[in-house]
């Protein structure tokens, strides 16, 4: 069975390798699905919503209404440094597909005792960039 939850945030961000648009500092309305797949325990729960927003909630407020610069963007990071404006540093570029594994591995790497206590068995996120564009992975747990 799956459990699932949605999460929203706002963030700007810019791919400067992009051949088109993306390529300019550019904002979306973020929507990202968490899913945790396993069996019901005895009273019918596979994972609380609740234990769900509070293992997400501290991801969704380290990056909303930020602008999400990948450390190899030296003058976007530079000017917000400068400016002391916020922003949410990531290793790699900010594509939706990088984001989604990114939400992954950090829920999967800070929340192991969590996913093993509720035998959560896989793990699958979507990532909304737009109303009608997303990427979506899903991770099997052992």
């Amino acid at each position: 069975m799956i459990v699932a939850k949605t999460f929203k945030w706002e963030a700007a961000h810019r791919i400067p390798w992009h051949n088109g648009k993306c390529k300019h500092l550019h904002g979306h309305s973020y929507k990202m699905i968490v899913e945790f797949e396993g069996e019901p325990d005895e009273n019918g729960f596979v994972i609380d919503f609740n234990i769900i927003k509070e293992i997400i909630t501290p991801y969704i407020k380290a990056i909303d209404h930020t602008t999400i610069i990948s450390s190899k963007d030296t003058e976007l990071k530079e000017v917000f440094d400068t400016k002391k404006w916020k922003y949410y540093l990531l290793p790699f570029d900010s594509t939706a597909e990088n984001l989604c594994k990114h939400f992954a591995d950090l829920i999967i790497a800070e929340q192991q005792t969590l996913l093993k206590e509720n035998k959560i068995t896989a793990l699958s996120i979507k990532v909304f960039e737009t109303e009608t564009s997303y990427t979506y992975l899903s991770v099997q747990l052992s």
